[in-house]
């Protein structure tokens, strides 16, 4: 089938759009292309549109959204694919003229929405009760939805039926190689994502107050705003961050091969004790033990699972005293190391994924 994935705030480079959903499309016999925002991309099979979109938020929401969606349109494509909540009038538009329309939510939008930090506070929950009536009414006229937590999905069954779960879990050979590099030294912690005050950056800087000055915290991702760059910077531990910015993959495997624990230690928001990161996922695969935030469900995983530590993610003292473990006990980091790898391969594979996606779209033909 013709089939066309479009977004208006997404990169053509990104990971589950691109790398994962358009790629197993194109392999599994479809005619894909992908309209997103510009990056260095080989599209291989996919066929890439590039549209920059404005710099503020709003020219981006009120007329880049609609850009993508004529350019989507003149596609023609038997199946629209798309991947933000703005664009979700666009999506009935296409619905109205007889398209089949699959919404792809990344995130639980009403739970995310109560800790922007561009909101007002006053403004947080009554925009995300507009919203997700907006939501609901759009995704109950839908071809699908496609969620990418269980969490997600089960807010949507009720809205409609046909809503399938296709979990961000990584490629099963992206990282491969890494844990079986025994020859690299691995000299310190990393975090890979984007930084933000309720990802909990502070605490994890303030940790390191507590942890030995000769290990290295690699940081890699983009700041959310100016406010917390510029903490970030100020910050007494500054010069023990190697901060390598937004980075390729190649890059992203480098931290990873010299990097002897992964963290994510998200603040506990709505939208964050369910998620599912794909960092999580990637350190696992990679075969560094994780350190990561105790919610329920991440402990379900990473301490039953016998590959990492879950521990408060706003005390930097429970940080540090889990870097500590992890950078003097070789013997409890090789364990971590392989049972996480092994988790990844009997459970948490995009491959097993993909082919629900394939599926998906058979069931739209």
């Amino acid at each position: 089938m013709q089939v066309c994935h479009f977004s208006s705030v997404h990169k053509v480079n990104d990971i589950r759009v691109f790398r994962k959903q358009c790629t197993t499309l194109a392999q599994g016999g479809h005619d894909v292309t992908l309209i997103a925002c510009p990056a260095k991309v080989d599209g291989g099979p996919v066929r890439i549109v590039p549209v920059k979109p404005p710099k503020n938020r709003i020219a981006r929401m009120l007329f880049h959204s609609y850009r993508v969606y004529g350019l989507a349109r003149r596609e023609n494509a038997d199946i629209y694919h798309f991947h933000d909540p703005e664009l979700l009038p666009y999506a009935l538009l296409l619905k109205l003229q007889g398209r089949r329309v699959i919404y792809d939510s990344h995130e639980c939008l009403v739970e995310d929405l109560v800790t922007k930090e561009w909101i007002p506070q006053l403004l947080r929950r009554p925009m995300a009760y507009v919203l997700e009536q907006i939501e609901n009414f759009v995704g109950a006229r839908l071809s699908a939805i496609v969620a990418a937590t269980p969490h997600i999905a089960r807010r949507f069954q009720p809205v409609n039926a046909a809503t399938a779960a296709i979990n961000n879990y990584p490629l099963s050979t992206e990282f491969d190689h890494q844990h079986k590099d025994e020859a690299i030294e691995r000299d310190g912690v990393c975090y890979v994502g984007a930084i933000s005050f309720i990802r909990g950056i502070m605490p994890l800087l303030d940790s390191l107050d507590a942890t030995d000055g000769k290990i290295r915290f690699r940081l890699a991702g983009l700041f959310a705003d100016e406010s917390v760059e510029r903490a970030c910077r100020n910050h007494r531990n500054w010069s023990r961050v190697e901060f390598h910015g937004q980075t390729d993959r190649q890059g992203v495997a480098d931290i990873y091969r010299r990097s002897f624990a992964g963290i994510v230690n998200f603040l506990p928001a709505p939208n964050h004790i369910h998620s599912q990161p794909n960092k999580l996922f990637e350190y696992m695969s990679a075969g560094i033990p994780v350190i990561c935030s105790d919610f329920a469900l991440w402990k379900s995983v990473i301490e039953d699972g016998e590959c990492g530590l879950c521990v408060d993610p706003a005390s930097s003292e429970a940080l540090a005293a889990a870097i500590n473990i992890l950078a003097t006990d070789e013997s409890i980091c090789t364990r971590f190391s392989r049972n996480g790898r092994r988790l990844i391969e009997q459970n948490f594979t995009w491959e097993r994924e993909g082919e629900k996606l394939l599926e998906l779209y058979g069931k739209l033909r």
